[in-house]
């Protein structure tokens, strides 16, 4: 299965969607599970504030945050693909986290790559925007 544009793009919104569901709603352990699915098990990320976050890092985060921001609203916007092959995605994408507190936006790369006929999330860069 070669990867498509389309669903590559697919994926950044319903990843988005269960990374809200996550952090807004407690007993989401259906959600978290199908949320970490999306990632390969070396999956790592850059986050927003340039820290280097491994697998078992992100899954802890999203553990520990689950249920506990339930004023996140997560916008995904202006959705592109970089570089595309038979067997790996590179895109960029802008999110804007809404709170009560305020809002951020970032604007992020993402490399999904496919393993056994299946799209993972395989690497996260993310940088703040003003």
């Amino acid at each position: 299965m070669a990867l498509t544009a389309e669903a590559a793009i697919q994926s950044t919104y319903s990843l988005h969607e269960l990374i809200q569901a996550v952090f807004n709603q407690k007993d989401t352990d259906a959600q978290l599970a199908e949320m970490v699915a999306y990632f390969t098990q070396d999956f790592e990320m850059v986050g927003a504030a340039g820290k280097r976050i491994q697998y078992q890092q992100v899954l802890q985060l999203f553990k520990n945050n689950q249920g506990n921001i339930p004023d996140l609203k997560i916008e995904i916007s202006d959705a592109e693909v970089i570089l595309q092959k038979d067997d790996a995605i590179l895109m960029n994408y802008t999110e804007t986290h809404h709170k009560e507190a305020g809002t951020t936006h970032r604007r992020a790369s993402v490399l999904l790559v496919e393993q056994d006929g299946k799209m993972y999330w395989r690497y996260l860069q993310e940088t703040f925007l003003a």
